[in-house]
């Protein structure tokens, strides 16, 4: 991929090097109190070019063009203003894997590569696993898993019509399109006529765990993403709860449910799983930095009568 900046695209080079204007937007998004100013800085000028962080620097003295340079002071702005880097580069990476991402869904969060892990290692040794993973949103979750098991069959269920475009482009980007159906519907209830019961080997989801009193501390950048995606109800239970609840009438004797959560909910999780009372060896796992990130159980063998 060619940088975009060649020398002519300007006759009378009067315009900032790519030097001088990462110096200026850097000190705008350093005094708008981003976390990652010259990173961000960067990204949105290699955006704009079509190349990549590398390309940019070995360009840094040539001079922008004006079409160039109008956009990125549009762009810097609106990162001012905190608005996410992925809604303005239209990309994430997740999973070693580049998603297009919209405001229609939540920008994948590098944490939730430990559900992916978890579900992978419950998985392993499966010839042909079947896979629920229920709020699709950008499908990371699910194109992680379905790249990393070429003969897995995931059903994706996502409320977004939205949503589920995005991603279908992003299956498509990945070629696991074809194995994944992608149903609308609330929850588990696109589910209900597809025969799934007591068929499936592992249900996994990120659903939403920030309790509502908790939204408006949130970061200034969380206040573009969906607020369905995100409001858990008045404990971040709400949607853990009815899925918790009716997760065992797909999932086989000995399937695992694999549930993403918010630091400090693992206590009241393992309760809900253990009053279900069809669930066996609950565990949780933690992110890199030692929080709860995600919660996993078995569906009960026949003959369960407790416990573990």
């Amino acid at each position: 991929m060619q940088l975009l900046v060649k020398e002519n695209t300007i006759r009378t080079p009067k315009g900032p090097s790519v030097s001088e204007a990462l110096v200026w937007a850097t000190a705008l998004l350093r005094s708008a109190r981003v976390d990652t100013p010259r990173l961000d800085a960067e990204c949105l000028l290699a955006s704009l070019l079509c190349c990549d962080r590398l390309q940019l620097y070995a360009a840094l003295e040539k001079p922008l063009p004006s079409s160039v340079l109008e956009g990125y002071r549009a762009l810097v702005a609106r990162r001012q203003a905190r608005e996410p880097l992925a809604y303005l580069t239209g990309t994430k990476e997740f999973w070693s894997l580049s998603f297009k991402v919209t405001p229609a869904v939540l920008i994948p969060r590098p944490e939730t590569e430990i559900l992916v892990e978890t579900a992978l290692r419950r998985l392993r040794g499966l010839q042909e696993p079947m896979i629920v993973d229920i709020g699709v949103g950008s499908g990371a979750i699910g194109v992680a898993i379905a790249k990393a098991l070429p003969r897995a069959r995931v059903h994706a269920t996502e409320i977004s019509g939205r949503a589920l475009e995005v991603a279908r482009e992003n299956a498509g980007v990945h070629e696991v399109l074809g194995q994944i159906s992608f149903l609308q519907g609330d929850l588990l209830d696109p589910l209900s006529a597809r025969g799934l019961a007591g068929q499936c080997d592992l249900i996994v989801s990120n659903p939403p765990y920030v309790a509502a009193s908790d939204l408006a501390a949130l970061p200034p950048e969380v206040h573009y993403e969906p607020v369905e995606a995100l409001n858990g109800g008045a404990d971040g239970l709400r949607f853990h709860r009815r899925i918790i609840a009716r997760a065992g009438a797909l999932l086989r004797p000995g399937g695992w449910l694999a549930l993403e959560m918010g630091p400090g909910q693992g206590r009241s999780l393992i309760k809900l799983f253990r009053d279900q009372g069809t669930f066996t060896d609950v565990e949780v796992a933690r992110d890199l930095g030692g929080r709860q990130r995600v919660i996993i159980a078995r569906h009960a063998v026949p003959g369960f009568t407790g416990h573990r």
